[in-house]
């Protein structure tokens, strides 16, 4: 067990996964508290700091300030880098797809998101976006080939099952 900081930045939500997979163990990628231009950092197994970065020069444009919120890993691609999922922090926004080692942008779905939860609906292991938007729900997934298509559900892993019926605030 290890206990780590980085300039005393207090960590309001935190993502585990594996957003770095030429390390060992995972990392743990935690999102600052500012009520604007967050400064998200992320740790390695052993606790050293190996990223940060500030959302402001990452964010899309017309990105809100406040950042992002509802904040999940996400077996998005099938490769074994998971990517984080959020949405826009404070307001019914967009949903985006961020490299938690860069903070980039790799997708923005524009949407009106009041909640977001991520979990394996189709059936091929990735995991799907699914969006709460008022009274509807939707869900938004990836259409690029599947690179490892003969790969179990995720939910045939128990550690995956109990995860996601936890029924907390990020989890459905």
């Amino acid at each position: 067990i290890w206990e780590s900081h980085f300039k005393n930045r207090e960590p309001q939500n935190a993502a585990i996964g594996e957003f770095d997979p030429d390390r060992a163990g995972l990392e743990v990628w935690c999102r600052s508290r500012y009520d604007k231009h967050q400064k998200p950092f992320v740790f390695d197994a052993r606790g050293r700091k190996i990223a940060d970065y500030a959302l402001k020069k990452v964010r899309p444009k017309g990105w809100t300030e406040a950042g992002i919120e509802v904040i999940s890993p996400i077996d998005w691609t099938g490769e074994k880098k998971q990517l984080i999922a959020a949405k826009e922090r404070h307001k019914s926004g967009h949903v985006g797809l961020l490299d938690p080692m860069t903070g980039k942008f790799v997708k923005r779905i524009k949407t009106k998101a009041d909640r977001l939860y991520v979990a394996d609906v189709s059936g091929d292991w990735r995991e799907e976006i699914i969006v709460q938007s008022g009274s509807q729900l939707r869900i938004c997934f990836n259409t690029e080939r599947n690179p490892n298509p003969g790969r179990d559900r995720l939910w045939v892993d128990n550690a995956y099952q109990r995860s996601k019926m936890t029924w907390n605030y990020y989890s459905p």
